[in-house]
């Protein structure tokens, strides 16, 4: 039954009737009707009890519903005191606004003979509590995390931005989740055109459902089939109002503690907020380690095969007998080994992220030590390349997005091929190849590899170097 535009009857009955078509077979929604002795109802509350705070609504509002005071004609009166001692009350004239208020745990009053009904948030289910972050987390810094809740998520970026620049803008997203989004900006700090081009991205959403800040980054990004995350998303308020202050767009979604921010770019992957936490210098130097581990997660087993395979020449002599001694015995050649080892360990990495907390991390790492003994010891891989294998994996965890981790885990595969079928040449094509998909893709229109500025040398480090505090103004 359609109800959009459709509005409400002066009559308590024709609107309540329209309602548990809406909501036939739910056993949940619940009707209380108010009115004197063998009469009509002179007002009726309509709600899901497993979302609404029934204790309150019973205490602040039903109570003071009584007959008498029906009788005395001040339904009205009676009803708006009640509502505005619990928070804000909204008028509606159309049924489909009445139902996603209830499917939002509100509740709706009709009374009789009036051609709008009153409603109200009246939540009562049970949210997490603020608790530090599970995955970035800081040695030093805020150790509040996001949490599932909009409104407590919302409240720890308005407790940090006490000003008037912090502007909002609330959308709903999904027919039939009705997810409730809320995109932050700072008005004397962001592009307007960027501004503009994300609202348009967000509005151009047609989702059925929406359960995770996952689908619409996926929506709203510039490239869809690239491996490349162009939308970061952070679980930290410090993090939110570090990018607000530099001109980005936050958007925090109901049901989900991941807040994307945009647009950004490859190198902002890169850089934790516990950076702006540490000395400058130290800072830096961790920036630097990073990319270094960088390299090596994407390039460590590829350059291992290329070198060991092709280009022999280049490694010292004793390192190479070392590596031949190591090989001999061995079945597979190198870039078998590689690939066999790199599957494993993904293979490991996965169970133990599937696994219950308590056995996980043990599983990886005895799991690790175990099947790489075992390996060495039957004389199917090597000791150099578990070495490699090993060294290539702990680099991806300094990464600190999950997804560019996951990203160049993925692109490790196909460079180990180019490596085995083409040596240094190939590396060298897979180099090239990903750099220049880099500044193809552009976040939400501004390009995703930050170029060179010329002529703006201190403009161009501050993206990439951390300056001292005085000097640093609103770079990260």
């Amino acid at each position: 039954m359609e109800l959009k535009s459709e509005h409400i009857n002066t009559s308590i009955a024709p609107n309540l009737e329209k309602l548990l078509q809406q909501f036939a077979d739910n056993d949940f929604v619940i009707v209380r009707n108010f009115s004197k002795a063998d009469d009509s109802p002179l007002a009726s509350i309509v709600y899901l009890n497993i979302l609404v705070d029934e204790k309150t609504l019973n205490q602040q509002i039903i109570r003071k519903m009584t007959e008498d005071i029906f009788e005395q004609g001040q339904a009205d009166e009676v009803i708006i005191e009640s509502f505005h001692s619990l928070g804000e009350v909204r008028s509606i004239q159309e049924l489909d606004g009445i139902v996603s208020l209830i499917a939002n745990a509100g509740i709706v009053i009709f009374v009789e003979g009036r051609s709008e009904a009153y409603g109200m948030m009246l939540p009562g289910y049970n949210t997490r509590q603020i608790d530090e972050p599970k995955i970035e987390i800081n040695v030093r810094g805020p150790r509040e995390g996001f949490t599932e809740d909009l409104q407590t998520n919302l409240g720890m970026v308005y407790r940090r931005l006490k000003t008037p620049e912090l502007k909002s803008k609330s959308y709903t997203i999904g027919r039939q989740s009705q997810t409730k989004a809320i995109i932050l900006y700072l008005e004397n700090q962001v592009d307007p055109e960027v501004l503009k081009e994300f609202q348009r991205r967000i509005e151009s959403i047609d989702l059925n459902v929406v359960v995770d800040s996952a689908q619409i980054e996926e929506w709203v990004q510039d490239s869809t089939f690239s491996p490349f995350p162009q939308i970061l998303y952070t679980e930290r308020p410090d993090r939110i109002v570090s990018a607000l202050n530099r001109g980005k767009i936050a958007m925090i979604i109901d049901g989900t503690p991941n807040v994307l921010i945009a647009p950004t770019s490859f190198f902002e992957m890169l850089h934790p907020s516990e950076d702006l936490y540490e000395r400058f210098y130290f800072a830096n130097f961790l920036r630097f380690i990073r990319l270094i581990t960088l390299f090596i997660s994407l390039f460590g087993p590829s350059l291992y095969i290329a070198l060991t395979t092709f280009h022999q020449e280049m490694i010292p002599t004793p390192l190479m007998m070392a590596f031949l001694s190591a090989k001999a015995g061995i079945p597979f050649p190198t870039f078998l080994e590689a690939f066999i080892m790199e599957v494993a360990f993904e293979i490991l990495r996965e169970a133990s992220l599937r696994l219950p907390r308590a056995v996980g991390q043990s599983v990886s790492i005895v799991g690790a030590l175990i099947i790489g003994e075992a390996a060495v010891q039957s004389g199917i891989v090597s000791r150099p390349m578990v070495i490699v294998v090993a060294m290539t994996g702990i680099a991806s965890f300094t990464i600190p997005s999950f997804s560019t981790a996951i990203a160049l885990r993925l692109l490790r595969f196909p460079i180990i091929f180019l490596a085995a079928f083409a040596g240094v040449f190939g590396l060298s094509i897979g180099f090239f190849v990903i750099i220049l998909h880099l500044c193809s893709l552009q976040s939400n229109g501004a390009l995703f590899l930050e170029p060179v500025e010329s002529g703006r040398l201190i403009q161009t480090l501050k993206k990439y170097v951390l300056f001292p505090v005085r000097y640093r103004n609103n770079s990260k």
